[in-house]
């Protein structure tokens, strides 16, 4: 499985990569919006989609909602994970097409349920 990060926490992003690769998860990422929207973009052409986005909300550039809603304007079929402090954004985020919501700080578990499901 294929996973982009979008995170601007280099901590969280180590955190992250740790975790998911011991699932034997590929895992690449990036720390600002408008370069999430600009990898997704450009794999998706290729036909080497992201099976899963793990995404905070505040990041820099353009934050997490615009750009949920940029990569599913480009593939519909995203599954976008919302993982963020900012408990205020999970319904608009679930409402504009995330398959999850998780609320910093979370459990490993809940992550890797997340991925998976």
């Amino acid at each position: 499985m294929r996973i982009l990060i979008v995170e601007d926490d280099l901590d969280m992003i180590d955190l992250y990569k740790e975790i998911l690769k011991k699932y034997d998860y590929s895992v690449e990422y990036v720390v600002d919006g408008e370069k999430a929207i600009e990898l997704y973009k450009e794999a998706y052409s290729k036909g080497e989609k992201f099976d899963c986005i793990i995404m905070d909300y505040r990041i820099p550039v353009k934050n997490g909602l615009i750009v949920a809603k940029e990569i599913l304007k480009i593939d519909r079929k995203a599954k976008i994970i919302f993982a963020t402090v900012e408990g205020s954004v999970e319904r608009e985020a679930l409402r504009i097409g995330a398959k999850r919501f998780l609320k910093k700080p979370f459990d490993i578990d809940s992550l890797i349920h997340a991925v998976r499901t």
